[in-house]
């Protein structure tokens, strides 16, 4: 039960993805692509006859500079996760971010998806406050101007509602059982012949915590469990304990354990995991709508433009997209 960075920067990822507007996350999926030079160095890409600008890129990173580097230090550039440097990840989410979105206002025009007057006016606030939050400098160096932004806004806005229309029609339902986050305390060996003398020590009435701290070594013995994070021996054993009760040896993907439930449900904890879940089902039900559609659009991308950018090297804007946007209420 080693956390290691590599594992929670993978669950980082989770977290951000379900958290955010969850909609623009699915990777590359067999769009028509075509690999361009001749847009110029303000466009990106095309996505069925749309622009993308290098400044809405630039943006992005950004956000995801700042937002990484806050919690792994600038270090984070350097780490590889699933075989892939982080640098080249994250650059990958914000491309498919980028095409998703462009691809859904293209839906959403087919489908006279449009903004109300209210989110119109929320979204232009957004645009006004971030471009006021740039410098003279910035706005210059990156070709921004208070109508392209408030563009970016409009298009991600839209995205969002499409979602919201599409998902709303959606049947999807999480159990609180299925949500349940329960708080355990463990003690983990790598031989059954130590776990033995633990659970003999345990047996004699020497406290749970000196005994975790003495066979553990890591020396972490607390954990705050969801469902699917841990071996399904571990986990059926873990969720099967009330509050209070202690297991017998169990062992799981090798290491053997000894499990204390110290709250057999965190119900505050629960209620924010079952809005995750939710949504992440959601997000996966309309990936499997959508992507279709998505793979039939026309994506061009602009080669030597694309190339230049870098998530380290990123502009560091005194503004966050992200958080402006997220104040927009979106019906």
């Amino acid at each position: 039960m080693k956390r290691n960075k590599k594992r929670l920067i993978t669950a980082l990822i989770i977290i951000v993805a379900v958290a955010a507007v969850l909609v623009f996350m699915k990777f590359f999926n067999g769009n028509l692509l075509y690999i361009s030079t001749g847009m110029g160095k303000s466009v990106v890409m095309k996505v069925d006859g749309q622009k993308t600008y290098t400044f809405e890129a630039e943006v992005l990173m950004s956000d995801a500079k700042k937002q990484y580097e806050d919690m792994f230090g600038s270090s984070i550039w350097t780490e590889d996760i699933d075989g892939q440097p982080f640098e080249e990840y994250i650059k990958e989410q914000i491309r498919v971010k980028l095409i998703r979105v462009r691809c859904m206002n293209s839906m959403a025009k087919e489908r006279g998806v449009v903004l109300g007057r209210e989110e119109k006016n929320e979204t232009a606030k957004a645009a006004e406050q971030y471009f006021d939050g740039l410098t003279e400098e910035q706005k210059s160096q990156y070709d921004i101007t208070e109508d392209k932004v408030n563009q970016m806004f409009t298009e991600f806005a839209i995205a969002s509602k499409l979602y919201n229309d599409v998902t709303s029609l959606m049947d999807i339902e999480v159990s609180s059982d299925d949500a349940r986050v329960i708080n355990i305390q463990y003690i983990v060996t790598d031989s059954k012949e130590e776990i033995d003398k633990a659970y003999a020590e345990l047996n004699e009435g020497n406290s749970f915590f000196a005994i975790a701290k003495k066979y553990n070594a890591d020396g972490e013995y607390e954990y705050e469990l969801r469902r699917g994070e841990m071996a399904k021996a571990f986990e059926d054993t873990a969720y099967s304990l009330s509050t209070g009760q202690t297991s017998g040896i169990v062992e799981a993907d090798g290491r053997f354990y000894i499990i204390r439930c110290t709250s057999d449900n965190d119900k505050a904890k629960t209620e924010v995991n079952k809005s995750s879940i939710l949504e992440k089902k959601k997000l996966e039900a309309f990936n499997d709508k959508f992507e279709q559609y998505e793979s039939s659009k026309y994506v061009e991308i602009n080669k030597d433009e694309w190339n230049k950018l870098k998530v380290s090297s990123a502009p560091s804007f005194n503004v966050r997209f992200e958080d402006l946007f997220n104040s927009i209420t979106i019906n």
